[in-house]
């Protein structure tokens, strides 16, 4: 049993495709692009902070500036969080899967590509947030995964042995994030990360109370 455990959010917790691909046509429709397919468009970027998602489609369609890709996150993260109550859902597992780990004494903690105040608004929503030990959003730290910054973040609040230590996560910014930080990686099967190469692949969050 590992003692520690980190998880991801979007994609692994949470069930946010719907969510994200609404919030970024959103912003980009002010400006008249878009609107984006989730499998043809976007999600090559899951797992990455939106700004790169941003900069991307707009140094596609030949509009890019500093400026329009700052408007551009900002107004996607500010569609999320009006949106993220109604259309997030937890994944299968989840919640159970937290106070089974939590009850056999295991640390929890958080590292995810989504700003602090979206977090800070479904973890509660969801009534999850107290299982944490730790929550690092990609604006905690300089850095966001998959630098190993929000590990260091972590390991100041949370005590832990590296080889004792599992990320759950569902992309490839997990993967590396985990090598970077030399601790295993755990990927929930999806249709986005089929081809990367995790030390485990599980089916449903459940089968993380299996894992050795």
């Amino acid at each position: 049993m590992f003692r520690l455990v980190i998880f991801d959010l979007d994609g692994t917790l949470f069930s946010s495709e719907n969510v994200i691909l609404e919030s970024l046509n959103r912003a980009f429709n002010e400006i008249n692009l878009g609107p984006y397919d989730w499998e043809s468009d976007i999600v090559r970027f899951f797992g990455k902070p939106f700004r790169i998602w941003a900069e991307t489609l707009l140094r596609e369609a030949g509009r890019y500036t500093p400026g329009l890709a700052e408007r551009i996150t900002q107004k996607a993260w500010d569609n999320y969080a009006l949106l993220g109550p109604s259309m997030v859902r937890l994944n299968p597992g989840a919640k159970e899967t937290l106070e089974k780990l939590k009850s056999k004494g295991v640390k929890l903690a958080v590292a995810s590509n989504m700003m602090t105040r979206h977090a800070h608004i479904l973890l509660p929503h969801f009534g999850i947030q107290n299982y944490f030990d730790k929550i690092c959003t990609a604006d905690s730290v300089k850095r966001p995964k998959p630098f190993p910054d929000q590990f260091d973040c972590i390991m100041e609040s949370v005590k832990a042995d590296k080889k004792e230590t599992l990320m759950v996560g569902d992309t490839a910014s997990d993967v590396d994030f985990a090598r970077n930080c030399g601790i295993k990686v755990a990927l929930l099967d999806a249709s986005w990360n089929r081809s990367l190469a995790p030390d485990y692949r599980i089916k449903n969050l459940s089968k993380v109370l299996e894992l050795k």
